[in-house]
């Protein structure tokens, strides 16, 4: 039997549905569902989902007391892994025993390649046998097509990745529990009461904190503006006095006092520009771009997550904002065609040549996040429904045309003071 580990259990169940020959047979131990399933090759399979990580870098008990142990003593001091899940933990080397090959499913990343080696390690003390005939499953989309070429080209597990997601934990365990216990003890801050110190949540706060001392130390000024509406063969239009601002009301009272019809063009300038199409969305632009519709970018990530494990979009953790060359974008339009954005969609697929926009960052591990699912409006709640949407939308702006603007600015004299008129307009929409 052919055992394959991956990181959730929603994985676990996609992933058998896929492979499956005929029926899948789902069963559990100790509350924990595994899928059982024979494949095309008419090989037997157990597919099973952890919890994400199913044990933890902690400090052996003796370091336990605060007052009694120096915060400097943590930095050499000893690691140990505890089990976190010992159901989960449990049922992986139940079916462990049985199992003569392991595929090793969970997401290819670096906290993925961890946990992946941590689910090995757990195998192999239940059948050392597994240690020979463990292979590595990489996709970046739960769609058929994504897991069947994964399991048809199965790899290596990286164990230099994993060993460097282990490190990122262990460094963040001792930075982490050193400082805290230092900053606590110096202030008696104990308890309940305890300061904790982050890698990443104190210079968070740092910047927080000088926005917010920032934002106290604003003084507001009050200020004036002269602005006219105006008529030129019917059509109206507004003006604002070149100096924009008038810190003095006596001075902009003034300049209104004076003006009287009619006005008078005196220079118009029209200029030209374009206005690229975005970059691919990784991580950061598009929980930035979710933030925009009212989505935190916690609450994002957990509606991206759930739209990949549906197999509606990518995998969402990717820095990479270039599309590989091994990604077929037509196909990828195909499917949004057979969805809500079959006019969208069908515009840009009758392009003869698609090139698509770049961004900065160009990794290997996962293509930038694009749609791989045509779900119906009506199949998604509303607030996943927004973000599949964004997803989708972005994804079809990236292989358009990029737009042209036009701006144009009238300088006018009004009562003999200079007023600014400006105004653009779509030329051509591309994106």
């Amino acid at each position: 039997m052919r055992l394959i580990i991956t990181e959730k259990n929603d994985a676990a169940k996609k992933i058998a549905g896929i492979l499956a020959k005929g029926g899948v047979k789902e069963e559990s131990y100790l509350k924990v569902p595994y899928y059982l399933f024979t494949d095309a090759e008419d090989q037997a399979n157990a597919c099973v989902g952890l919890k994400g990580h199913v044990v933890q870098v902690d400090f052996p008990p003796e370091f336990s007391e605060w007052r009694k142990v120096e915060p400097k003593a943590l930095i050499d001091a000893p690691l140990v892994k505890t089990e976190t899940a010992k159901s989960v933990v449990r049922t992986v080397k139940k079916l462990a025993a049985d199992a003569t090959s392991l595929v090793i499913a969970t997401d290819y990343d670096r906290e993925g390649e961890l946990i992946g080696l941590e689910a090995l390690n757990l195998a192999v003390e239940e059948n050392q046998k597994l240690a020979r005939g463990v292979r590595r499953a990489r996709f970046s989309a739960l769609t058929a097509g994504d897991i069947n070429r994964a399991f048809s080209e199965l790899d290596q597990l990286s164990e230099p990745l994993a060993m460097a997601g282990e490190a990122r934990q262990d460094i963040d365990l001792i930075w982490g529990a050193t400082l805290t216990r230092f900053v606590s003890l110096a202030t008696g801050r104990l308890g309940s009461q305890f300061l904790s110190i982050g890698r990443v949540q104190t210079p968070t706060l740092v910047l927080v904190a000088e926005r917010e001392k920032e934002r106290r130390a604003f003084v507001s000024e009050p200020y004036w503006v002269v602005k006219i509406e105006l008529d030129s063969g019917g059509q109206r239009f507004n003006a604002l006095h070149k100096e924009e601002r008038f810190t003095d009301e006596a001075r902009a009272s003034a300049v209104f006092e004076k003006l009287v019809t009619p006005g008078r063009v005196t220079a118009v300038k029209q200029t030209s520009r374009k206005v690229p199409r975005p970059a691919p969305f990784n991580t950061t632009s598009f929980t930035s771009a979710a933030t925009s519709l009212g989505f935190g970018a916690a609450m994002a990530m957990r509606i991206a997550e759930d739209l990949y494990m549906a197999g509606h979009i990518s995998y969402p953790r990717t820095d990479n904002t270039v599309y590989p060359s091994s990604l077929d974008l037509r196909e990828s339009l195909e499917i949004l065609a057979q969805g809500e954005f079959e006019r969208e969609a069908g515009q840009l697929l009758a392009q003869q040549t698609l090139h698509p926009s770049r961004g900065d960052k160009r990794t290997t591990d996962h293509p930038p996040i694009y749609p791989t699912g045509s779900p119906r409006k009506g199949e998604l709640s509303d607030r996943d429904w927004r973000i599949y949407e964004l997803v989708a939308r972005r994804f079809m702006a990236t292989l358009a045309d990029d737009a042209v603007m036009e701006s144009n600015r009238v300088d006018l004299a009004v009562g003999g003071e200079p007023f600014v008129s400006r105004g653009s307009r779509v030329v051509h929409a591309g994106w």
